[in-house]
């Protein structure tokens, strides 16, 4: 239940930070963009929102399921408060943002093998979000494919942990 709210939170807050900020001007902005200027504290918020999802379902899995898998969302944990804290434009923010959405694609691909269409499905998630964002509704953007991307994690995150410990009592 704890990450199903903190994964609503962070939807709110997504939303939120587009409307007060100057959607749709905001929409072509990265997550990261939303810390510069007078959207600086929504923008951290939206990060903390972001970070909040992760330790819910870090701390669950090493309650309920393996704890080694704790191990691999900690490291995303780690990659992530360095994308929060590092400048926009640096090529060192851009280098731990690639590596935090990379490294959580292939965990969610390992956590989906045993199901190999929902394996299949999820390998093909970027290019699909990519294809329906920029082919199917004219959204051109990174910034856009980037923040559907992340909005895809939460929700598997969300969706893995609830069938990882619908069956489980905690320890």
């Amino acid at each position: 239940m704890a990450l199903k709210l903190a994964s609503l939170l962070f939807f709110a807050q997504l939303v939120f930070v587009h409307h007060v900020c100057g959607a749709p001007a905001s929409f072509d902005w990265p997550m990261s963009g939303f810390r510069d200027g007078e959207c600086a504290p929504m923008g951290y918020v939206l990060f903390g929102a972001l970070g909040l999802v992760l330790v819910v379902y870090s701390v669950d899995l090493g309650r309920f399921k393996d704890p080694s898998e704790t191990v691999d969302t900690i490291g995303f944990g780690l990659l992530l408060l360095m994308v929060a804290i590092s400048p926009n434009q640096s090529m060192f923010h851009r280098t731990f943002a690639f590596l935090v959405l990379g490294s959580a694609y292939v965990f969610f691909a390992i956590q989906l093998r045993s199901n190999r269409a929902l394996m299949a499905a999820h390998i093909c998630a970027p290019a699909a979000i990519a294809v329906v964002l920029g082919k199917g509704l004219g959204f051109e953007s990174y910034a856009i494919w980037q923040k559907t991307l992340i909005s895809y994690f939460v929700v598997v995150a969300t969706v893995h942990h609830h069938f990882a410990t619908r069956h489980v009592l905690p320890i």
